[in-house]
């Protein structure tokens, strides 16, 4: 810094020892940008420029770490398929045939578990008050007797209450049958039965412990013999017996080697993943841009069209919306005042959410033009979700009634205080300046046959007054 009279060194040692603030980039590709860069460059050249942006050198950085991961699996698994080679023979097959043994015993268990399921329902929708069941699983496994089937109003299936021989009632649920249930026999249950009743529950209790039931079968033994009957899983076995490497004495030692290295080779293919998608990111957004405007005319191939041009000569967040404006004629016809809160629905964006819905001015054909608009915005926004963008944001209209109230000859004071919103004078002027910004815009963009050039200039000189006009000068 170059010493001047009044110089506080304090301040400046302050300045140079704060700490240092990261920088980030928010650069994206806007609709403007690229179509003027496909105009000048051609889209190859552009999207080589864009590759080279500070956008892409931060997207880019976040990729060294991750690559060099990567180079450190692939060291990995380069020494671990040293460890693959057997005399005997292909250890990576032998471990494929390991693989789809255990995939069809699994299919096969799966299979299993939902047959059973599926026999342990039916033959719960057919129990009958009285039949008498084994509870084969849960706490309550036992001997019990049907007191309600409860069959009706459960969407998981029935579910019976039942009294068990320790003289508990109980619902039951379909878990407490991982298998078919089958009735052991019959017992009375009395109409007097009352399951509030302790001498009620002894007395039936005692009934149930009297009944003579079979034991239980071998169920267990049939659900092993369903894989043992599979042909597909028997000609999986045999082949895996036959397999050379089968009978190498270091087959289990070259297994552990096989998982580690399908192991790595999936956390590797997950990183790559990731890198392919942070790679090129800025370019691949202008890919995104380009095919949309080319979706809208704007573009074909490497030529601008003549609505192109018009695109690349408006700068603001909404450049789209204004340019499909301009094109379909939303504004003709408007009055000034009507124009420039046409106009600042494109410019204004409240504060969080407003309290109540905005006033509008009573002007027919400026709510003509703010219904074609948000016709023309929901269309853009169909083609940006079709081509995965979201740059445009729905036209705002709270501003609308200060801008046709101010353009019309009124006072601050009337529109800041019959406007509705909470704003101050500081935020009318920062809005009104952003209007005359894009109403400046359309003086000299929109089409030479159209009205609308010299409406906008009559708007700008309808609200560069005042305290805007002053706000301007300073």
């Amino acid at each position: 810094m170059l010493w001047q009279s009044g110089f506080d060194p304090v301040a400046l040692a302050g300045l140079a020892s704060t700490r240092t603030y990261p920088l980030r980039s928010s650069f994206r590709p806007s609709y403007n940008m690229a179509v003027n860069l496909v105009g000048r460059l051609g889209r190859t050249e552009a999207r080589s420029v864009l590759e080279s942006s500070f956008a892409q050198f931060q997207a880019d950085r976040a990729v060294v770490g991750l690559a060099r991961q990567v180079r450190r699996n692939n060291g990995a698994l380069d020494e671990l398929a040293a460890g693959l080679a057997c005399e005997q023979g292909s250890v990576p097959q032998y471990a494929r045939l390991r693989e789809a043994i255990r995939a069809r015993e699994a299919a096969l268990s799966r299979e299993g578990v939902n047959r059973r399921r599926a026999e342990a329902l039916e033959s719960l929708s057919k129990l009958r008050v009285g039949d008498v069941v084994r509870v084969p699983a849960g706490r309550r496994s036992g001997l019990a007797v049907v007191l309600d089937p409860g069959v009706n109003g459960y969407g998981d299936g029935p579910r019976p209450v039942v009294l068990t021989v320790d003289k508990q009632v109980r619902r039951l649920s379909p878990v407490d049958f991982p298998v078919a249930v089958e009735p052991l026999g019959r017992l009375r249950v009395p109409r007097t039965f009352n399951p509030r009743s302790p001498q009620s529950r002894r007395d039936l209790a005692s009934s149930l412990r009297q009944v003579d039931v079979p034991p239980e079968s071998g169920r267990r033994a049939r659900v092993r013999a369903a894989a043992a009957d599979d042909a597909d899983l028997a000609r999986l076995r045999r082949e895996l017996r036959a397999h050379p490497v089968h009978g190498c004495p270091d087959r289990e030692a070259h297994l552990r080697v096989v998982d580690r290295h399908a192991k790595l080779r999936r956390e590797t293919d997950v990183l790559q993943r990731r890198i392919e998608n942070r790679t090129n990111t800025v370019a691949k957004v202008f890919d995104r841009v380009c095919t949309a405007l080319e979706t809208l005319g704007y573009l074909r191939g490497d030529t601008v069209t003549a609505v192109g041009a018009l695109l690349g000569r408006v700068y603001t967040e909404q450049d789209l919306l204004v340019a499909e404006c301009l094109r379909d004629g939303v504004w003709e016809g408007l009055s000034p005042a009507a124009l420039a809160a046409a106009v600042s629905t494109l410019v204004y964006e409240p504060r969080g959410e407003e309290a109540t819905a905005p006033k509008m001015p009573g002007d027919p054909g400026l709510r003509d033009a703010l219904a074609a608009t948000a016709r023309l915005a929901g269309r853009l926004r169909d083609v940006e979700a079709g081509h995965g963008l979201d740059f445009l944001r729905p036209p705002e209209p709270g501003f609308a009634w200060v801008a046709f109230g101010w353009a019309s000859g009124r006072s601050l004071e009337k529109v800041l205080t019959d406007s509705g919103l909470d704003l101050t004078a500081g935020d009318f002027v920062r809005w009104m300046r952003q209007l005359i910004d894009l109403l400046d815009q359309i003086t000299q963009v929109a089409p030479a046959d159209s009205t609308v050039r010299g409406t906008a200039r009559a708007a700008l000189d309808a609200v560069r007054r005042g305290v805007v006009a002053y706000s301007m000068s300073i």
